[in-house]
């Protein structure tokens, strides 16, 4: 009987519960592990060096746990330390990016929401430097990852008016950060314009890195898999309220699998 894979999914929040729900979709599998910091969310304005240690802290819980892969689910993450974490850890790590690609294809004005850190890496620069033919504008939302936690917890309204800029002719918005992804149909409606997220090209490169076996790293493709009764497990001290996003949020009505109590 071979071994059920196992992915650990990091994120400052609960804002990964997207890419969480897009892996579930495209690739069951595995056994995932969520973990978000969301004591210490939104990561967007912290100082670099913090978001390494944070990101660091939770990639050791998964190594103890002895994942075959981890998702950094957290834009900001991925753009400040992804290739840091892969030089210390052994098992493979997966970064979410903003969809730049996707809607350049499609659209030739495009508003990028991004949180301050990732608006200013050389990670998204680079990114958006590959499409010279698409005007893109990036704005930072300083607030908004914070005011979309406070909103699904209950404690406040979302008036994204007050964290995006004003309307203009974009023709698509790409989402920089996973929170944005909880609220991307208000996004869209605000807009008036599509919206691009990195949940979905995450998942299909995490299925193809450990069910294809397409990477450099020894982990070989999976042809006989043995499913367990539990499909996602929460760690850290927030797990029953990500647990609860997970279970209520309306982004996940349509292919979320509901996790049996301990």
């Amino acid at each position: 009987m071979e071994k059920r894979l196992q992915v650990g999914v990091f994120d400052s929040g609960m804002g990964g519960l997207s890419v969480l729900a897009e892996c579930l979709r495209l690739f069951p599998e595995p056994i995932y592990y969520y973990y978000g910091d969301n004591a210490r969310a939104p990561y967007g304005s912290r100082p670099k060096e913090e978001i390494a240690n944070f990101t660091e802290e939770a990639l050791r819980a998964f190594e103890g746990l002895g994942v075959d892969a981890a998702i950094l689910a957290c834009n900001t993450a991925t753009a400040v330390c992804a290739e840091e974490m892969r030089k210390k850890f052994t098992f493979p790590i997966v970064g979410v990016e903003p969809a730049i690609k996707q809607a350049a294809k499609q659209c030739r004005r495009v508003l990028v929401l991004a949180t301050p850190r990732t608006a200013e890496s050389e990670r998204l620069a680079a990114l958006v430097a590959r499409f010279p033919e698409t005007a893109f504008t990036v704005f930072a939302a300083e607030r908004l990852a914070a005011a979309i936690e406070e909103h699904l917890l209950g404690k406040k309204m979302l008036a994204l008016q007050e964290h995006l800029p004003l309307r203009a002719n974009y023709e698509g918005i790409v989402l920089g950060c996973t929170h944005y992804s909880l609220v991307k149909g208000e996004i869209a409606s605000y807009f008036k314009a599509p919206v691009y997220d990195g949940a979905e090209g995450t998942a299909k490169r995490l299925k193809n890195l450990l069910f294809v076996g397409r990477s450099d790293h020894a982990y070989p493709a999976v042809t006989t898999l043995h499913f367990s009764e539990k499909t996602v497990i929460f760690l850290g001290k927030s797990r029953k309220t990500n647990e609860h996003v997970y279970n209520t949020n309306i982004c996940f009505q349509c292919f979320r699998k509901k996790i049996p109590k301990e």
